[in-house]
């Protein structure tokens, strides 16, 4: 049974928009290293059974780029977020990943040519100030160099997206997904050995870690993707891109419920960012 594309939007809301606080839960008790590490893993490792691997057809040219896509989509942004939320809040990693549009069109612009006209330039303004907005304040409590983490783990989603448009589509969307993250698990498991992982499962507060990391890989990692993928072919994809209005909110409401600070000048970066997705989506 089809699930209807405004159900499907609204779960990639709620997914994608609860990571941030998962991470956050995660690195209460393991490393940032650790816990993008078990993200990466174990998205992997779940995705490998809804592949036909052996009837799997990859042109030679290609493979790099999928290698690729994993790398800057899933594997590296994974260690930039996690490291970041050990000196900022969930709820502004969240707001500043609404930035990735903005950087999907930058990259677009500069290695592939797309068009940039007055609207789109309004977007790009709007987004910077967006930026500008959310991570300065005179009263800030966290480290503002962990901001750029964030901001170059958006980066690199943007240019991702773009691997994924202009390299990647003649293959079908699970298969897109898919083999970049059973590449990087392999990363992700090395690291894990690197760092010597425990799970001994001693303590209440390393279950509720596990527990949330797991939550990230096969809900914020693995099965998000695959929804998105058919959101994408039941309707299109500027409909199904449409979810990046929403993450950002919900990031920002799990933070109001985990007791973080909230700052105005949050909520005005918000609606900046909204703005620009709004005009960078919306222009022909």
């Amino acid at each position: 049974m089809k699930i209807h594309p405004y159900i499907t939007l609204a779960i990639l809301a709620i997914i994608w928009g609860s990571s941030f606080i998962l991470m956050k839960e995660g690195l209460k008790f393991f490393s940032s290293y650790q816990v993008a590490a078990m993200r990466i893993a174990f998205a992997g490792i779940i995705l490998l059974p809804f592949v036909n691997w052996k009837n799997l057809k990859i042109n030679k040219g290609d493979f790099k780029y999928f290698v690729i896509s994993g790398i800057l989509g899933s594997a590296l942004p994974a260690f930039l977020f996690t490291a970041a939320q050990t000196r900022i809040p969930s709820s502004l990693a969240g707001a500043l990943n609404g930035l990735t549009p903005l950087f999907a069109l930058l990259a677009g612009v500069i290695f592939l040519g797309v068009k940039f006209n007055k609207v789109k330039l309004y977007g790009v303004l709007f987004g910077l100030g967006g930026a500008f907005f959310l991570v300065y304040n005179k009263n800030m409590d966290y480290d503002i160099g962990y901001t750029l983490l964030v901001i170059l783990a958006a980066l690199l989603y943007g240019i991702n997206v773009n691997i994924i448009k202009h390299k990647l589509s003649n293959y079908p969307a699970l298969v897109v997904a898919a083999l970049p993250l059973a590449i990087i698990s392999i990363i992700g498991i090395a690291v894990l050995f690197k760092t010597g992982l425990d799970l001994s499962m001693s303590s209440e507060q390393e279950v509720r870690s596990f527990i949330a990391i797991l939550l990230l890989a096969v809900l914020g990692t693995s099965l998000s993707l695959v929804l998105f993928n058919n959101l994408i072919q039941q309707t299109n994809a500027i409909f199904a891109t449409s979810v990046t209005y929403l993450i950002p909110i919900v990031a920002l409401f799990w933070g109001f419920l985990d007791h973080e600070t909230i700052l105005y000048n949050q909520l005005i970066g918000l609606g900046f960012i909204l703005v620009a997705i709004w005009l960078i989506r919306n222009d022909k």
